[in-house]
């Protein structure tokens, strides 16, 4: 069945090298060829529909109806891949006479070279792949990466094992009712203001009920006291946990298949209680690493969606843990939830279960996105600041509250240094809708202090560290989206891989002391 792209698959089809015609480099493509996996101008566009169907099957982005195999199909391609391929299996000459970018023609000319180009062997041989790759990844088990990167020769029989993530469990909206509603009850248990509304609208209740002429006892007004405002605790449990369940954001299938990729060739493994991506060797073949990250997801964010920062930083020499917080992707409250266990059993499984051997980590880090960074801040500033000596935050900007944690200032703890990194258009992370007016001033009075210029970091005083990736969103740092809850996000300026390399960057230099 056919259908227009959704607000989704068109962020995700032009998340990266996408957002360049494959051809000319024009800016902001909105026509594909189906049969390369690449995005096209309009220009390019009527020349590839000029090369015939059994050629380059072209779509437009935008106006025509597209099949789920058709999607898939530009997901298992991109420009990249195509471009890289083509380079690497084309002659001087076929390089020298088919490259429209560098030739400054006319359209006449321009048509000739890509006919030439894609009435090749090569092109011929890379649309046999890519249908190769279709047949491989049925079932989201995706190889494609590994088939398209090599030489036009390549088999099937050179295939790697395929891979298959097991299916995560879907959680119901009664399961978010009751966890909506353990939160609430505990943001009233922790607030004396929030207890004494909840008295003096009890009692108010009750005794309007009285005036309207009904007669109870003592015992039945108290009764009524608790249990309306419980009620409508509920009904709010009840309507939190319907929205808290429509936006659910599930990663782009692009993350996926990197995911897939790096556990396809031993780099990354999906473990019962987090994801973890692997550092290459050492040069002697050691499984050691100067640093290690364990990472907190954003809510309700598929834990899948940080692949791509994570598989940058893994390049870097950084082993990064990512905690599985399904079904629900929600860390409301920390008080049923052991945070320093939870954190060394993660830790625990990366080091001895991954099947990778076993590794050495020299120091941790612990991080987060969002309300991930809740969990970070907390873990440290209650109990391992005495191990875990550095914090990294993505589109953050509250400190955790009594409804949360019992969590004490992150600056008495002593040589804490931590990263906060925003995007200049996150409009997420600087809403006051949930946090309130004062959230920005609070959290910079518990967060330790910021390094002033020129200063060399003290082992005994920790430092904040804070920067602005402009043009950049509240759900660039991972790959999902459009995100729209709890208030809409801004518009990226920049593209989604611009702001993930950005965002890996910064994180690796601060971690590694770079």
């Amino acid at each position: 069945m056919s259908a227009p792209l959704t607000p989704h698959q068109l962020a995700e089809l032009k998340c990266t090298s996408n957002n360049k015609c494959a051809e000319c480099s024009s800016q902001n493509p909105a026509w594909a060829s189906v049969s390369y996996g690449i995005v096209i101008c309009l220009d390019c566009a009527g020349i590839h529909r000029g090369l015939g169907v059994h050629v380059s099957f072209v779509r437009s982005i935008t106006m025509d109806d597209w099949s789920n195999d058709q999607f898939d199909r530009m997901m298992r391609g991109g420009n990249d891949k195509w471009n890289e391929y083509w380079a690497k299996n084309a002659s001087a000459a076929e390089l020298a006479s088919c490259n429209v970018k560098d030739n400054v023609v006319g359209r006449k000319e321009m048509a000739q070279e890509l006919k030439a180009k894609y009435e090749s062997e090569i092109a011929r041989s890379y649309r046999e792949l890519l249908s190769l790759a279709d047949g491989v990844s049925r079932g989201d088990a995706d190889s494609s990466s590994n088939i398209l990167s090599g030489s036009h020769q390549q088999s099937a029989s050179s295939l790697p094992k395929k891979v298959v993530l097991p299916e995560d469990p879907l959680p119901t909206v009664k399961l978010y009712e009751d966890e909506t509603f353990s939160f609430l009850l505990s943001m009233l248990l922790q607030s004396k203001k929030l207890l004494i509304a909840w008295g003096i609208f009890g009692a108010g209740s009750a005794s309007y009920v009285q005036r309207l002429g009904h007669s109870y006892t003592s015992a039945a007004v108290l009764v009524m006291t608790a249990g309306i405002p419980y009620f409508f605790t509920k009904m709010g449990a009840k309507l939190l946990g319907a929205v808290q369940m429509k936006n659910r954001q599930d990663a782009f299938k692009s993350a996926k298949n990197l995911l897939v990729e790096r556990i396809t060739v031993g780099r990354a493994t999906r473990l019962a209680n987090c994801d973890v991506y692997y550092p290459p060797l050492s040069s002697s073949g050691e499984r050691k690493a100067k640093v290690g990250l364990v990472f907190y997801p954003g809510a309700l964010v598929d834990r899948t969606a940080y692949s791509p920062v994570a598989t940058m930083l893994s390049d870097r020499g950084i082993m990064v843990v990512v905690a599985n917080l399904e079904p629900t992707r929600l860390l409301f409250n920390v008080y049923n939830y052991n945070l320093r266990e939870k954190i060394m059993r993660m830790i625990n499984d990366a080091l001895f279960l991954g099947g990778n051997g076993i590794w050495e980590i020299d120091e941790w880090s612990i991080g987060g996105h969002s309300m991930g960074c809740f969990a970070a801040i907390t873990a440290v500033a209650q109990e391992m600041s005495s191990t875990v000596k550095k914090v990294v935050l993505y589109g953050t900007g509250a400190y955790p509250d009594k409804t949360y944690s019992d969590c004490p200032p992150l600056r008495d703890a002593a040589g804490v240094n931590a990263l906060v990194i925003n995007g200049s258009e996150d409009l997420i992370a600087t809403s006051t809708i949930l946090a309130g007016p004062k959230k920005e001033k609070i959290f910079q009075e518990n967060m330790p202090p910021p390094l002033p210029a020129n200063t060399t970091p003290s082992g005994e005083r920790g430092y904040t560290v804070r920067k602005t990736i402009v043009g950049g969103n509240h759900a660039g740092c991972a790959a999902y989206g459009p995100q729209t809850f709890p208030t809409p996000d801004g518009v990226r300026t920049i593209t989604l891989e611009e702001q993930q390399k950005m965002t890996a960057k910064l994180t690796a230099d601060f971690l590694l002391d770079s």
